[in-house]
């Protein structure tokens, strides 16, 4: 139950994070959008997760994995 409710609050942390276009960055971020769902009563919007948001691209595929667990990503 707790690892659910990490989850969802991980994720609907990130629905508030946006990928931003900074000028400094020299590459084109990865990012994936994913549909809404509802999970243990809570329902958690279509967001987006970019790959510029985390620390290196494991962290990115792991957390993406993790959510396609829950819903589509694409």
């Amino acid at each position: 139950m707790k690892k659910i409710i990490l989850a969802v609050a991980l994720l609907a942390g990130m629905t508030f994070v946006a990928c931003s276009n900074d000028d400094d960055k020299k590459t084109i971020a990865s990012c994936v959008t994913c549909e809404a769902y509802t999970s243990a009563g809570i329902s958690v919007p279509e967001f987006e997760i970019c790959e510029a948001d985390f620390d290196n691209r494991e962290q990115y595929e792991q957390f993406v994995d993790l959510t396609e667990s829950s819903t589509n990503c694409n």
